[in-house]
């Protein structure tokens, strides 16, 4: 043990340590929670307490901890009496972790060299064998005017210079293989190494914390403080099993839900409790006072401005370091408008900045494929995987990389989903089917001599056609304008629009569920008529 020393905390008073071997010592990281731009992170160790009191020392902490937010506890009847801080010149040789990673360089570094001498020996015994087979062709020449050549000596030197390349070209591509490997290691070393060298981690924050033991003798102290540059995200994968040998239909989905941690905040988090928050603290405490309310008024302008927008389905346009521990159920925590989620197994984050992905849950669920198409968006027909949001929490808007029967077969991306909300994810494109639609009608009849009221004639031709072997279904959508003004009335045209869908008044969308033989080809046609005052401007957009 070290000679107790007297350290002046901010109120004044001096307190005796007993603790001072412990000043060097990293407390470990218990717990982080990680919010969109920042982190939260606590630290715990044991104090001994000497004379009823003690002071705990975390050192080496990176100096972007913001020093409003440090915040110390106390465990059993202990209490946390002050916090001091300050920043100190760290010595290059104190950090082991970058002569680790030297080390590790050096040896990957020696294990490339090898691998790049083994492919120029390779390259070396190409050139001899082509040489070799130029010299071999004009003795072959020389030997085919002879009477009886040697047939069957030709055959072994051409087989055995065969199997000499064949050898050499495999084993050529498997040094690449490693190669590539072992660059990209090489990198990830790189980019941890310039994080964690002496130029940049030449100062560290030192804090220091009193305790009253109040007939505590060991109490656990914990510190708490937040740290910027560190963020999440969703990542899913989503595995579908259509039925036997059936390209739609009922089926099995699998979820996992995953994370992607990725952090530079200058320390590591090793074997920590992670907590996923969606809350946003950048957004200030402050509540809002309400200013005076003025009301200014100015004539309006004559003429109304008729706007047709479309439906943009962007969930239809997809496809385009893990830990040992598997999914488990996580632990929700609703913090009303926001949520937190506890990741059910611990984890390390290295502050490299590169993402670690890890499992989060997995939820199962019972879902359906179908084929489906907005022609109006994308001449195309998708696979699509309908299903409800099994999980206990919600998910949020991410990438998900999808499995079909095992195989991948691309990445999605979905949007937000309340537990229990009905999803749809794309599977990707169906080559199989072909969607053409073009513009049939588009006129504009002006007003009558009796009338003030303009009628926008529209309509439009779909055609499918099932370039596959069996039969198949397909859900085709399509829309028409949809009025939020009395003044203006859109009249579907049934005697010219293919019947069979089901309209949905309230959005304007129109859904048809077409059955198509193999081979067959069949035309959708969707007519309809906009009536509005001879007054108002068309703006198609």
């Amino acid at each position: 043990m070290k000679k107790t020393t007297r350290v002046a905390l901010g109120c004044g008073a001096v307190f005796l340590l007993a603790s001072a071997a412990r000043a060097a010592e990293l407390a470990p990281v218990e717990r982080v929670v990680v919010y969109a731009d920042r982190a939260e992170v606590t630290r715990v160790t044991t104090a001994a307490c000497q004379n009823d009191r003690a002071e705990v020392v975390f050192p080496m902490l990176p100096t972007t901890v913001d020093v409003r937010t440090l915040r110390a506890a106390a465990s059993g009847k202990a209490r946390a009496v002050g916090t001091t801080s300050r920043v100190f010149p760290v010595e290059e040789n104190r950090d082991e972790r970058v002569a680790k990673l030297q080390k590790e360089l050096r040896e990957l570094d020696d294990r490339i060299r090898i691998f790049e001498e083994e492919r120029e020996v390779l390259g070396q015994r190409l050139s001899v064998l082509a040489r070799f087979l130029q010299y071999f062709v004009q003795v072959a020449g020389e030997e085919a005017r002879a009477e009886r050549p040697d047939l069957a000596r030709w055959g072994a030197v051409i087989e055995l210079s065969s199997q000499e390349r064949l050898a050499a070209a495999k084993r050529g591509a498997e040094i690449q293989v490693e190669l590539r490997k072992l660059s990209r290691a090489r990198e990830r070393l790189e980019r941890r190494l310039a994080n964690l060298s002496p130029s940049r981690v030449a100062e560290a924050l030192r804090v220091e914390v009193a305790v009253e033991c109040q007939g505590e003798s060991r109490p656990r102290v914990s510190l708490s403080y937040v740290v910027p540059q560190a963020t999440w995200h969703p990542e899913y994968d989503l595995r579908y099993s259509p039925p036997q040998g059936a390209k739609v239909g009922p089926g099995e989905v699998e979820l996992t839900v995953g994370v992607a941690v990725q952090q530079s905040t200058g320390e590591d988090w090793e074997n920590a409790t992670l907590v996923l928050s969606t809350a946003k603290p950048r957004l200030g405490a402050e509540a809002p006072y309400p200013a005076p309310l003025t009301v200014h008024g100015y004539p309006a302008g004559k003429e109304k401005v008729l706007v047709e927008a479309m439906e943009h389905r962007e969930a239809l346009l997809g496809a385009g370091a893990k830990n040992d521990a598997g999914p488990a159920a996580a632990a929700l925590e609703d913090r009303g408008q926001s949520f937190a989620l506890t990741m059910p197994h611990r984890a390390t984050v290295r502050s490299d900045g590169r993402p670690y992905w890890m499992p989060l849950d997995q939820a199962r669920a019972k879902g359906e494929a179908v084929l489906y198409t907005v022609p109006k968006l994308r001449p195309t027909v998708f696979q699509v995987v309908r299903l409800k949001n099994s999980a206990a929490y919600p998910l949020l808007a991410g990438r998900v990389h999808l499995y079909r029967r095992g195989s991948y077969v691309g990445d999605t991306s979905i949007q937000y989903a309340a537990p229990g909300e009905p999803m749809e994810i794309s599977l990707g494109q169906d080559d199989e089917i072909r969607v053409e639609r073009k513009e049939v009608r588009s006129k504009d009849r002006e007003a009558g001599v009796l009338s003030s009221t303009r009628h926008l004639d529209r309509s439009y031709q779909v055609q499918l056609t099932n370039n596959s072997e069996r039969q198949q279904v397909v859900e085709v959508r399509e829309n028409i304008p949809v009025s939020k003004t009395e003044e203006v009335r859109v009249e579907l045209s049934k005697d010219k629009t293919t019947r069979g869908f089901e309209l949905d008044a309230h959005q304007g969308f129109l859904t048809w569920k077409v059955v198509l033989k193999a081979g067959e080809k069949r035309d959708l046609n969707l007519a309809y008529t906009v009536h509005l005052p001879e007054s108002w401007q068309v703006n198609f957009r």
